[in-house]
């Protein structure tokens, strides 16, 4: 099972990773400078430092995803909350290949969309990791720090609903854009 292989391997990969981190960037992991959005692989020499456990904020709202209400169980809904310190709010990257799975560091569940649904509005859940492509994000870089996560299953972003800033609101799949609200950042 992968996720109870990732805890144990975090410190020799952070260490790892760092080692990367010093050596030059490939090219496809830098953003293109040309004020669109890049699609690279989510690679040690552009994440390699927040290899886990990390935060993920929303660009428009300034929040950070969670379980709703700090709750643990297989459905419950992601929402944006504020900063609070806890765990909830802290997601480790599983990397695989040219995507990657959110692990949610407290509860050992993956963000992915309720019911493997492809439609727009559907909401993120934390669900038990089984590898299925839902559970898998693709990071689109739009800058050195901020990028859209894109489903694998659907091919749709990441987003909170209503474009909301509110507390609680439920982050959701849409149509990508290149909007602040589909936008996030590790750290």
């Amino acid at each position: 099972m992968r996720i109870r292989i990732i805890k144990p391997v975090a410190a020799a990969a952070v260490a790892a990773a760092l080692v990367i981190v010093a050596s030059p960037a490939p090219a496809h992991a830098a953003p293109g400078g040309n004020g669109t959005a890049q699609q690279a692989s989510v690679t040690p020499s552009t994440i390699g430092a927040l290899a886990a456990p990390f935060r993920l904020q929303n660009q428009k709202s300034g929040k950070l995803l969670q379980p709703l209400g700090g709750n643990q169980a297989v459905g419950t809904k992601v929402v944006q909350e504020p900063a609070s310190g806890s765990g909830l709010q802290r997601w480790t990257i599983i990397n695989d290949g040219d995507y990657i799975s959110l692990e949610n560091y407290t509860a050992d569940k993956n963000m992915g969309i309720d019911g493997a649904s492809t439609v727009n509005g559907a909401s993120a859940i934390i669900a038990n990791p089984d590898g299925s492509f839902n559970q898998d994000w693709k990071v689109l870089w739009k800058d050195n720090t901020w990028f859209r996560l894109q489903n694998r299953k659907s091919s749709r972003c990441l987003g909170i609903s209503g474009a909301s800033t509110s507390n609680h609101a439920v982050a959701a799949q849409f149509t990508c854009d290149n909007t602040t609200n589909q936008t996030w950042r590790f750290f």
